[in-house]
Parts: C-alpha cells; structure tokens; sequence
C-alpha cells in the first residue's frame, strides 16, 4: 500500500490536481486575475497604430485663463466661444462643461440665446441627488420593465433650466473604472429615476445624425440591441458598454489658437488647465475627459464599418476547454518522451499567435495569461515529479547493479531502464583465456 501510495504521488499525472486547484482559481475569477486579463487586452489594444478620427478638441487651458481672468469663464464669454467656432466651421458644437448654477456675472440670457442659435451638446452629470429638471432624453425603450438591468444612478446634475431647455442635446458624462481603476469600457444609456439617458458621445452621435430618437432594446440579460435609426445599430454589452478603441485619437487645440476651418466636424470643448482639469485614468494613462469622450464617440462611428472590439460570450468557456486540452497534451508528452516540456513551448507560442491573430482579424478580446501561466505551472509540475521519478530509478539502479557490473553497463541501464523490464539483451561475445607464465612460484 505504501509503495503504491509512493507510485501515485510520484506520477507526473498528478499535476491533474494542480490544473484542477487553478481552473477553480480563473471560474472564481478573482480581482487580481481579472486586472491581469484586462492589462493583457490594453496590450492588444493600445498596439494599435494611431489614425485621426476626425474629431476636434479645443482646449480651456493656462493659456485661455490668461486672456480671458478668472475661471470659470462668463457665460456670455462661452456665447462667444461657440459664434466663434461655428464661424470656423465647425459641424456641431460639444460644451463639456457643466453649468448647475446661475453666472454671477449675469451672462446666462445670452448664452442661452447663443444655444437657441447654434446647435451645442451640454454635459449632465450621475449624482447621488438630482439637481436641476433634466431635459427630457430622446429615446425610445423596447422592455422598459427591464430597466433595473442597466447600470442605475439615484439622481442627476443638469444645467439650470435655460440652458438645459436652450441646447439641442444634453448627454450623460459617467465613467465605469474596471476592478484596477482603469476606465476601458464606457456605458452609452445610464437609468436613471426609472428614465434612460444617453451618454454624451451617445447623444451627440444622435444630434449630428439629425434624429430625434435612440432606440433600446433591454430584456432580462441587460441591453439586447441599440440603435440611431439614421446612423444603424450599435453594439454594445448587456450594460451598454463599448471598449474603446483608443487608436482614434483627435486633433488637439488651444481655445487661443483654432485652426481656420473644421472641416465641419464635431469640436469638444473642455477644460485643460492645470488644477481645474479632472484627468481620468485609462489604459492610455491619464487622459483629459474631452479626449476621452472623442476617443468614445470616434470608437462608435469607427464600427460602422470595421470589426467592434469585443469579449465574446463565448470566450471563458473557450479559454477553460483550451486550457484543459493544453495542459493534457502537455502532460502526454512529457510522460512519454524525454523532451516532451519542448511541446509546451511550441503549444504557448501557438496560443500566443492564435490570440494575436483573433484580435487583429475580429477584434475579439480572448484572454492567454491565464492559459499560458496554466500551461506553465502544470508542465513544470508534471516535469519535476517525471524528474523525480527519474532520478530515484537511476539511484536505485547504480545501489542495486554498482558492485556487480561495470560502470558503463550501469550509466547505460539508468539511460535506458527499460532494458531490466525486457530481460537485457543478447550480442554475440568472443572470450579469451590467458595464463601467466611462473605464476605459481610468483604467488
């Protein structure tokens, strides 16, 4: 019994037990696992080269402070603003900046006027306590009973009444970090008050496709289909949301220094200045909120017409089979030949390419940490207790057969074991007698 037991334990099969232990580790899905999954996917992303994704953001910065004294600026300062850009151009107007209370300067009238004038998308904010009546949100829900499956907020800050009524769209601004803190993913519709709201780059694709309506569809799993009917359906998680393909970048401006033309595109206009801008982590590293939600807005017109980044719902199921097929074909081959870690090798490069290639030709987020760190652990397992067992064999081999045969016969049945199971082998020997003359007197 206890040899068997010994048998047992120094089995390379028995890193089964370890692929089982880290199988139930990834179906648990700890944070730090997910945190290295989604560094892995920022990798793929952000390896992506740069492509202007003919968005606009002008800068608030130190510059724009200097020439017009205090922040924030004059209502009637920003009615300027907005004449200016449209005068250069520009095919729609974003004002990321919120406005929940009156301008002490008395400027709100004439920016309000501006907004009836010119059509410019305003920022509302999630809150724990809504301030301010919120413009109504132009969308159209499909299983409204289902709303308590999109991501909820309590209340909402909007713009003071003027305003809010004055612009031609209002969009929610609502980051989601992930379990690192990292904002990859963006939610497109926000609930709240049992009302959906589109985000801002959500809205403002809405505004810029002249439509009166976003249209929803939400069953028991989440959001099932989103679409502006003039733009086409948009794809989306069951929380709404999209990774972003931080790729598309914008073209950048101070507000001191704008181009001539904007060609017609869509312009953000946000704060820049150091100690009043409100930087968000990405898997860019900081980032401005207006360069984020042009890096969101160009992400959704982008997949128009190319391949959405995705995590399909297929992938987990897809990454724990992989595994186990790994790490079995692994252990096959380590029993069976000498060399057999070299397939490891070979199977962890494969899987690294196959992942490589998914993303770059269906922008499929599949996971080859988690795999590849198995494949490893479970390989050197099975070649530790293989090299074990080797070694224990070649000790007993040279302690039973030492005294008795010659050294080399012995280094040979530790290489090749085998030959004690199949009874040696049979050659054909020539011997040779020999005398020495005198050796009886000698002796």
């Amino acid at each position: 019994m206890k040899n068997k037991i010994k048998k047992i334990a120094l089995s390379p099969w028995t890193a089964l037990a370890t692929l089982a232990l880290v199988l139930v580790v990834r179906v648990a899905d700890p944070a730090f696992v997910e945190s290295v999954r989604l560094k892995y996917f920022d990798t793929l992303i952000t390896s992506k080269a740069p492509t202007q994704n003919n968005i606009y953001t002008v800068n608030i910065d130190e510059a724009a402070l200097d020439k017009y004294g205090q922040w924030p600026l004059p209502r009637d300062e920003y009615a300027k603003i907005i004449q200016n850009l449209y005068q250069r151009n520009a095919g729609l107007v974003v004002l990321n900046v919120l406005m929940a209370e009156p301008d002490r300067t008395g400027g709100d009238a004439v920016l309000a006027n501006a907004l009836k004038q010119y059509p410019v998308i305003l920022p509302s904010v999630p809150s724990e306590k809504t301030k301010n009546p919120p413009k109504v949100p132009g969308s159209a829900i499909i299983g409204s009973e289902h709303l308590g499956q999109v991501i909820q907020y309590p209340g909402l800050i909007a713009n003071i009444r003027p305003l809010e009524a004055s612009a031609i769209g209002v969009g929610i601004v609502s980051t989601l970090p992930e379990v690192d803190g990292v904002n990859r993913r963006l939610p497109l519709v926000i609930a709240v008050e049992d009302k959906l709201y589109p985000s801002l780059s959500m809205e403002t694709l809405r505004v810029a496709a002249a439509d009166s309506t976003v249209q929803i569809k939400v069953n028991e799993s989440g959001v099932e289909k989103m679409r502006i009917p003039k733009f086409g359906p948009i794809t989306t998680d069951s929380l709404s949301r999209i990774w972003i393909d931080w790729s598309l970048v914008p073209d950048h401006y101070s507000l001191t220094d704008l181009p001539k033309d904007f060609e017609g595109e869509i312009v953000i206009v946000g704060v820049s200045a150091q100690g009043l801008a409100n930087p968000v982590a990405t898997a860019k590293g900081e980032m401005l909120p207006q360069d984020l939600q042009a890096s969101v807005l160009g992400t959704v017109i982008a997949n128009k017409d190319r391949p959405v980044i995705s995590r399909p719902d297929w992938a987990t199921g897809s990454e724990l089979l992989f595994i186990i097929a790994l790490s079995v074909l692994s252990l096959v081959f380590i029993t069976r030949f000498t060399h057999g870690y070299a397939l490891a090798i070979v199977l962890g490069l494969a899987t690294y390419w196959t992942s490589r290639e998914l993303f770059s030709r269906y922008a499929y987020l599949i996971d080859i940490v988690y795999p590849l760190l198995t494949l490893l652990i479970v390989s050197l397992h099975g070649y530790v207790v293989k090299f074990l067992t080797e070694l224990r064999q070649k000790l007993q081999i040279k302690k039973q057969f030492g005294t008795y045969l010659s050294p080399a016969l012995v280094e040979k049945l530790q290489r090749h074991p085998e030959l004690l199971k199949l009874g040696g082998e049979t050659k054909r020997l020539t011997f040779m007698f020999s005398d020495i003359r005198g050796f009886t007197p000698i002796s």
